[in-house]
């Protein structure tokens, strides 16, 4: 006999309880592999006094009410990045937990008829004191449902917490292991066809033509349909949509990056940097040194890709997207239906690192459903997803730092120089030549920014913004990923020019940030700093802070990595120290998963990857030639969590970072050579 399905209470927009006791979370984030489920579960499930084994979770849709609370204009949107998942939403998921427990207090004091300082929830249950009796969640969700939830519910002290602070095991690690988790490529609809693409490999080239005839003539071929720079096929099947694409063999023209190579950018990023002109130092002993990084690509395991059904009155879509508000606004613009008439579907996301930000294979799904008016999935080859991405910029920043007598900075000019990403969401940064990813993470004293963590005097920094038609988005750490290679570099070639030790010389400048002092003397101790190592082998250290300007909180990591030179060149990392200030620990296990994520990407870019250009086009394609780090390439990874009950504050980033001047310092400190371009490759290091 089968058992009656049971049915489920809304209590506000949050919190879904069952009669058969299970409670569904609606959360804000997208979960991309960084815990954020289970982190915002756990804030939310703390304050409810849930029984976390009756928890379960879904991506919320779009609205209004998910918006992250403390994210600044123009990232005041439904998305995820900034390491703010959790940031973000601490007090607002406290509040709605908190007051839906009050809410299920409230309505068993009622059916009781007692008073409700009587009556108090516990993993699950309101229990009546005075006579022992309960009723579970369950049991009181129909009659809660019906209250107003509290202006200000009580929120437990961080001595009441019971999961909060715990490595509570992944919500989604089940579902993984099994194979069961919907990521985008799961998606599947009644009736669902399935498409390729293919883009212009010029970046902003046009279809010139193509042999539709012979697409179609493929078995199980449906449609051929433009899509904004390219083309996509339709059929039964993606093999049979991949082999109409072969057969169509579309031709390209134009593009914005047309004739661009890597030395031609080179070129012109150095050009671009003696327009600003090197300043004039008044000091004995001077630095005065350039930096270079190359593109990145994001190179998520999980290509683009989105399910789309459009109809004559309605729009649906299922997207492994970090951002709602975008999916949202490009549905209404190629549909022309209002928000009432477009649903957005979040599925799981198999990585992200800021590509699933952008919008562009959800346009595409919406346009080829539109014309056709059937559920379609798009998907992208592993090598459309390489050669089409919005890459991290080139940069080059040049330096020149005056020592005084005492080795400390009297004069600190930097002039830098790329692409914008924010000019695409805040058009006049555009006009007016000004980019704040310049000074994100960078020693500077502009007046917009929170004074940088090292206490440096003399600083003036310029840039100028320089574009080459490339498509350009958040990597992981934007700002931080390029400026604190930069910036901790030149530190600790200004350290070995005064002839300090480079920590020692770190520390010079943190008198005025205890909290970075602290975090720094942490991880040298943990790494054993200062200690003697074999023929071959040095140690590097760095550290940054992420993200006051948004958050109005930060993050700090340092980082040390021991590295070895052999004698024929062959650089090997072998470990990684890292310890991180990020506030409350909501979930231990994930804040250390976060960091050694951040360290193997971080490290990736340091040793191998790059996007290089010929004639305008991306030339790798492929995990062959767009090499990333690898099992046997991971070094031993230790992390250390600093104890506080401070706000939590963010971790998916600001471990990414640090790694790459720690690597490069490391090596220094081995061979006595300075890697000051990116990446390291087959750069001779002796």
């Amino acid at each position: 006999m089968s058992t009656p399905q049971a049915s489920e209470e809304e209590l506000g927009m949050w919190v879904r309880i069952g009669t058969d006791d299970k409670i569904t979370l609606i959360l804000p984030a997208s979960e991309m592999g960084q815990q954020a489920h289970t982190g915002q579960a756990m804030i939310l499930a703390e304050e409810l006094e849930a029984d976390w084994n009756s928890i379960q979770v879904v991506t919320a849709p779009r609205s209004s009410e998910y918006v992250n609370p403390k994210m600044d204009p123009p990232f005041n949107l439904q998305m995820t990045g900034g390491s703010a998942s959790i940031a973000g939403f601490w007090d607002k998921l406290r509040q709605v937990g908190a007051g839906t427990r009050e809410m299920l207090t409230e309505a068993a004091a009622r059916k009781w008829g007692v008073p409700l300082t009587e009556c108090r929830a516990e993993n699950g249950r309101i229990r009546h004191s005075a006579s022992g009796r309960s009723f579970s969640y369950g049991q009181l969700a129909a009659d809660a449902a019906k209250l107003s939830p509290p202006d200000s519910p009580v929120l437990k002290t961080s001595d009441q917490f019971r999961l909060i602070g715990k490595p509570i095991p992944k919500l989604h690690t089940p579902a993984r292991v099994s194979g069961t988790a919907q990521y985008g490529i799961d998606v599947r609809r009644p009736g669902m066809l399935f498409a390729t693409v293919s883009q212009s490999p010029v970046f902003g080239g046009q279809v010139k033509s193509y042999d539709e005839a012979a697409a179609k003539a493929v078995k199980g071929v449906e449609a051929v349909v433009p899509i904004p720079n390219g083309v996509a096929v339709v059929a039964d099947s993606t093999w049979h949509a991949k082999q109409g694409l072969d057969a169509l063999k579309p031709q390209f023209e134009g593009g914005e990056s047309v004739g661009l190579d890597g030395a031609k950018a080179s070129a012109k990023l150095r050009a671009t940097l003696d327009e600003l002109g090197k300043a004039e130092i008044s000091a004995d002993t001077v630095l005065d040194v350039e930096y270079e990084l190359p593109y990145l690509h994001h190179a998520t395991m999980e290509p683009m890709n989105c399910t789309a059904h459009v109809t004559a009155d309605s729009c649906e879509i299922w997207a492994p997207t970090q951002s709602q508000e975008s999916s949202m606004e490009t549905a209404k613009e190629v549909t022309g239906f209002s928000e009432e008439q477009i649903s957005i579907h979040t599925t799981l996301l198999g990585g992200a690192f800021g590509r699933r930000a952008e919008w562009d294979f959800v346009t595409q799904a919406v346009t080829v459903s539109k014309e056709l008016q059937k559920p379609v999935q798009v998907i992208w080859s592993r090598e459309e997803d390489t050669q089409h991405g919005f890459y991290r910029t080139t940069s080059m920043s040049r330096y020149q730092v005056g020592l005084g007598k005492d080795g400390l900075p009297i004069q600190w000019e930097n002039q830098i120089t790329q692409s914008s990403m924010i000019k695409r969401l805040v058009p006049p940064f555009g006009w007016f030549d000004f980019n704040p990813e310049t000074f994100l993470g960078s020693v500077h004293d502009y007046t917009i920014f929170p004074k940088h963590f090292y206490n440096v005097e003399g600083v003036n920094m310029t840039h100028t913004g320089v574009e080459f038609g490339v498509p350009i988005g958040a990597w992981r750490a934007p700002s931080n990923s390029q400026n604190v290679f930069y910036t901790e570099s030149v530190v600790d070639e200004l350290a070995h020019l005064a002839g300090l030790e480079p920590l020692e010389y770190r520390l010079k400048f943190l008198e005025e940030s205890p909290r970075h002092k602290a975090v720094l003397e942490q991880v040298a101790r943990q790494a054993s700093w200062g200690t003697p190592l074999p023929e071959g082998h040095g140690r590097g250290i760095a550290i940054n802070d992420w993200f006051g300007p948004i958050m109005g909180a930060i993050t700090v990591v340092a980082e040390v990595a021991e590295v070895s030179v052999s004698k024929r060149g062959k650089l090997k990392v072998h470990r990684v120290d890292c310890v991180v200030d990020c506030g409350l620990a909501v979930n231990p296990d994930s804040v250390r998963a976060q960091m050694e994520g951040s360290i193997i990407m971080g490290m990736s870019a340091t040793l191998f990857e790059q996007v290089t250009l010929e004639d305008g086009r991306v030339v790798q394609s492929n995990f062959d030639d767009y090499r990333i780090a690898r099992m046997r390439d991971i070094p031993e990874i230790n992390v250390s969590i600093v104890k506080s009950d401070s706000a939590p504050t963010g971790t998916g980033e600001p471990g990414t970072s640090p790694i790459v001047p720690a690597i490069t310092n490391a090596v220094f400190a081995a061979t006595g050579k300075r890697v000051r371009r990116l990446p390291i490759g087959k750069q001779k290091l002796v």
